[in-house]
C-alpha cells in the first residue's frame, strides 16, 4: 500500500482490539482481589469465546450462501449500485 492508505479493518478485529483494551484497563482498576480477578477474567473469557463463535459461524454462514449462489449475489450488487445511482440523480 502507498503511504497514506490504511489497512482496511473488519468489525471483528475492532472489536478485538476493543474487548483486550477493556480487559486490560479493568485489570488496572480492579478493587478485588487475584483469585477474584481470575474467576472475572474466566467468565469474560467464556463469554468472548461464545460471542466469537457466534460470529464466526455468522460469517461462516454468509459465505456459504453468497458463495451458494453466486448469480444471486451479483444481482443483489446490480440493485444495490442502481439503488445507489438512482438516489443520487434524485438528491442533485
Amino acid at each position: 500500500m502507498t503511504e497514506g492508505q490504511s489497512f482496511p479493518r473488519s468489525g471483528f478485529s475492532i472489536f478485538v482490539v476493543g474487548a483486550l483494551i477493556g480487559a486490560g484497563v479493568a485489570l488496572l482498576f480492579a478493587p478485588q482481589s487475584g483469585t477474584e480477578t481470575r474467576k472475572l477474567l474466566t467468565k469474560k473469557a467464556k463469554q468472548l469465546r461464545g460471542k466469537v463463535e457466534n460470529t464466526f459461524a455468522s460469517a461462516q454462514s454468509s459465505i456459504k450462501n453468497r458463495t451458494a449462489d453466486p448469480a444471486a449475489t451479483v444481482g443483489d450488487g446490480k440493485n444495490v449500485a442502481h439503488t445507489t445511482r438512482t438516489n443520487e440523480r434524485a438528491h442533485r
